[in-house]
């Protein structure tokens, strides 16, 4: 589904992201882990375009979409959920997910109801909150309102950026739970970035190790965590 080759970024002379390759298949959950630092956001923001490429090339489903701008990446299906999550603080939540809409402006109101109803029946509590506004809510009530906003799009794959940044232990294993019921019942594809590596690598089928801008192991997810010095660096084992 989703193809990097040789992707480098660069931040003036420092270069963040030094010539990786990895691919994410139909229906699977992979992991990017890493130190912080190591290289995963820019990644992602460059798969977006959001952040300008030195070098490389990515395709979706065959198609080159290296130079797309922006919102043409995200109308192909490419749902990107930012570090930090960037909901919209001063809108309410019902209208943080019209806005997750916004590309799909030509689809009628049935299909947005059926969109909304599918995502408060996986986070009913975002509508117990609908009409509060998004700077209003606890940060884990935001990061379900940040997937959410995603999931309107109806996307072919979700680029997650640290979702449980910030987020109590509780609040994790719910969030992680979340994303493997949207894969199941959505079909819904996930690259996902994590510093929690334990964490990611018991949700995803596989996962890439980066280090200072360089992938440095890949496997399944069983095969890496019981990879000794995987677990020595990243697992605090």
């Amino acid at each position: 589904m989703l193809e990097v080759k040789n992707l480098n970024v660069s931040y003036g002379p420092i270069k963040a992201v030094k010539g990786i390759s990895f691919q994410v298949n139909k229906g699977e959950i992979v992991t990017i882990i890493g130190s912080n630092g190591a290289g995963k956001t820019s990644t992602l923001r460059s798969i977006s375009n959001i952040t300008p490429k030195s070098g490389g090339k990515i395709k979706f489903f065959d198609e080159d979409i290296t130079n797309l701008p922006s919102h043409k990446i995200v109308e192909k299906g490419i749902c990107h959920v930012p570090e930090g999550r960037k909901i919209f603080g001063n809108l309410t939540v019902e209208e943080n997910l019209y806005m997750g809409a916004y590309v799909k402006k030509d689809q009628n109101e049935k299909e947005f109801e059926e969109n909304k109803r599918q995502v408060y029946n996986l986070f009913p509590r975002l509508e117990e909150r609908k009409k509060n506004d998004g700077k209003n809510l606890s940060g884990g009530e935001q990061q379900m309102l940040a997937i959410g906003r995603g999931l309107m799009l109806n996307p072919k794959i979700m680029m997650l950026d640290e979702p449980s940044l910030g987020l109590a232990p509780m609040l994790v294993e719910k969030i992680f739970e979340l994303i493997e019921r949207i894969n199941k019942e959505l079909d819904t594809t996930f690259l996902l970035v994590e510093q929690n590596a334990k964490k990611a690598l018991q949700t995803a089928d596989r996962g890439y190790v980066i280090e200072l801008g360089k992938i440095t192991k890949e496997g399944n997810s069983e095969e890496l965590l019981n990879d000794s010095k995987l677990v020595e660096a990243y697992l605090g084992v």
